[in-house]
């Protein structure tokens, strides 16, 4: 009779103990892949309480599940979101990415994946420095894990319950004499990885030589050239030349992504040209007489502004 008792209690502390690894490895997984209590138990009863397969089967039912609901709002307009830039030495990528609703573009899965895509378009600034990133470039682009950025979206959209698009993107990458800044609005410092997201972005590269005078850093006047950019919002860099000597050429129109080109007072657009655009910051003076201050020069720029692609597309 005490053997029989003896042999209840171990099974029963037993039971507990294994109870109490299951609860361990349920909340585990939980905090893993953040899906349901429901969804979690069901994985680890259906694999045996083998962590590794149920996470594994859980990602893969909720890809499936994402592609099929990817598939049902892919008509539903995006005019939300937000864009990613991210730096690395002297490389600059950044991404928009678009939603519904400015609920979901606050939400941490959102956030979270702009800045993913955003470092993992930085290596194709070797290949490519200085351009736009197609359709088809960007569906290729792969993160840490080996999955697809087409493939990371369809998942948020299961997860986030709405329709979200990959938007534009571009790289740059300075030279050994050249700068790099960036900037974002509404401000967010950058995180560990480099990387600051909002709905306004801007990148420019340019060259600062020394000219002997009490002038801003470059870190610093760089931030003050890519806050005009936000909210001036060039479309073309302009003729470089000092105007007494500019040919009256006229600019082709920007692609909505970089800025760059030449042209007269005359054709109508001065007010879309870096160069020739009031300084936000001291509108007494204009890009242009801002730079000859500092004995510097703008090569190029980026800017993005979350949903303008959706907005003109309506």
């Amino acid at each position: 009779m005490l053997l029989l008792r003896g042999a209840v209690r171990c099974l029963a502390t037993s039971a507990r103990l294994e109870a109490g690894a299951d609860k361990t490895k349920l909340a585990k997984l939980r905090k893993i892949t953040g899906y349901s209590f429901v969804n979690c138990k069901k994985a680890l009863q259906q694999h045996d309480y083998d962590l590794e397969r149920a996470e594994a089967w859980l990602r893969e039912q909720a890809q499936a599940e994402g592609w099929a609901k990817a598939s049902k709002l892919g008509a539903r307009a995006t005019p939300q979101g937000l864009v990613g830039v991210a730096t690395l030495g002297r490389a600059a990528a950044m991404v928009e990415l678009n939603c519904e609703t400015d609920f979901v573009a606050r939400n941490a899965v959102f956030d979270q994946l702009v800045r993913e895509a955003a470092v993992d378009c930085l290596p194709l600034a070797d290949s490519r420095p200085d351009d736009s990133i197609s359709t088809v470039e960007l569906a290729t682009v792969a993160g840490a894990d080996g999955r697809s950025l087409p493939d990371r979206v369809a998942l948020a959209i299961g997860q986030l319950g709405e329709n979200v698009t990959l938007g534009r993107a571009a790289v740059v990458r300075a030279g050994p004499a050249t700068h790099l800044a960036s900037y974002v609005h509404p401000g967010q410092e950058r995180d560990r990885a480099g990387v600051h997201v909002g709905r306004y972005a801007a990148v420019v590269l340019f060259e600062m030589f020394d000219s002997g005078k009490d002038v801003l850093t470059p870190h610093r006047f760089g931030r003050n050239l890519c806050q005009h950019i936000v909210g001036m919002a060039p479309l073309s860099l302009g003729d470089p030349r000092p105007p007494a000597e500019a040919d009256g050429s006229t600019e082709a129109p920007a692609d909505g992504v970089t800025g760059s080109g030449s042209g007269s007072d005359s054709d109508g657009k001065v007010e879309t040209r870096l160069l020739d655009q009031e300084f936000l910051v001291e509108p007494d003076v204009t890009v242009r007489e801002l730079l000859a201050e500092h004995n510097a020069r703008v090569i190029d720029f980026a800017r993005m502004e979350c949903g303008e692609t959706a907005a003109g597309d309506d």
